[in-house]
């Protein structure tokens, strides 16, 4: 009787934990949507007259039931990214850019809410943020509140980047070329911050900034792989226009040949862990290919993954350079 009372006891203080958690969890995520709503609300108002011009002409009928979007989807991307996150607090702001669970909630919801707004034909004076928020995210769903990961209601989540698709216009017969879709390029806030919740990968405090004729880019500082000398280190680099990375590597300092061999499996697993991070998933056998050391190039999901090596001037060490870059993507 007395095991079966104990028994008891602990299943019920291990339901009461993972409850609590699962609401205290919520709470944070609907504070943090009520700050996102607040700051959206204020600049769309302001941005208001713009926004409206922009959705349309940005949303294109091409006719045979086709709507093409893009243009609009990466308007509002830029408005999110560059306007709406700046506007943040700063606490805040820290937070979206150091979590990727956080930037999802951040992009998903603020994306919603400027489409929504951005589609009146006049600026509603307020909002409700219960609606909003079960709009965006299904609030039934148990598995979800237990594990204190939202469940986004069909076609709202926004993981890493909104996908572009190249439409072929007029019909489409056997022996016509088709197109496949290219992908599309990254937001500074998910390039910069592809790998943060890795230690070592923290944005510099420059960011995203300009590099050189209107070509910018962020880094990450230097990862040491070791202590002894002057050890190997890993670095990220993104690389774009003002509003679209279309570059993203990882850079592989070789000073101690002894360890090239362990840090290019360690590059590997990052390399793979980024891409994973910015298109959702990786080629199974891309940490093995890395792990290798010999340069390649493949296509994959619309990208061109690749891995290349720089052997340096002094015949003291090498670099390899692992990244991801959209078809177009130009030095």
């Amino acid at each position: 009787m007395k095991t079966t009372m104990v028994g008891l006891c602990l299943a019920w203080a291990v339901f009461t934990f993972i409850f609590y958690r699962g609401y205290y969890l919520r709470w944070v995520r609907h504070s943090d949507y009520a700050e996102f709503a607040k700051v959206t609300f204020a600049q769309v108002q302001q941005h208001f007259e713009e926004l409206k011009a922009k959705r349309n002409s940005g949303i294109v009928d091409k006719g045979f039931k086709m709507i093409d979007e893009s243009a609009w989807c990466e308007t509002v991307s830029t408005f999110v990214t560059n306007i709406v996150l700046q506007s943040l607090s700063p606490k805040t702001r820290s937070r979206v850019k150091g979590s990727q669970a956080v930037s999802t909630s951040f992009t998903t919801f603020c994306d919603h809410f400027v489409k929504d707004l951005a589609a009146q034909a006049f600026l509603p004076e307020s909002y409700d943020i219960k609606t909003l928020i079960s709009s965006v995210e299904s609030d039934t769903d148990a598995v979800a509140f237990f594990t204190g990961e939202p469940k986004y209601q069909p076609g709202k989540v926004l993981i890493s980047r909104l996908a572009a698709t190249i439409l072929a216009i007029g019909l489409l017969t056997s022996g016509q070329p088709t197109y496949a879709a290219a992908g599309s390029p990254f937001t500074p806030l998910d390039a910069c911050n592809a790998l943060t919740e890795v230690p070592g990968f923290q944005v510099n405090p420059s960011g995203y900034s300009l590099l050189e004729d209107d070509v910018y880019s962020c880094a990450t500082p230097y990862k040491e792989l070791g202590t002894a000398g002057l050890p190997n280190n890993l670095a990220l680099y993104g690389r774009g226009t003002s509003t679209q990375v279309t570059r993203v590597k990882i850079m592989l300092n070789v000073n101690q040949a002894a360890n090239a061999a362990k840090d290019t499996k360690t590059l590997g697993t990052m390399c793979t862990q980024m891409v994973s991070n910015l298109v959702g998933e990786a080629p199974a056998d891309l940490v093995k290919h890395i792990a290798q050391g010999k340069p390649f190039e493949v296509e994959f999901e619309g990208y061109r993954l690749f891995l290349s090596k720089s052997v340096w001037a002094t015949g003291k060490g090498f670099e390899l350079n692992c990244g991801i870059a959209t078809l177009d993507h130009k030095e």
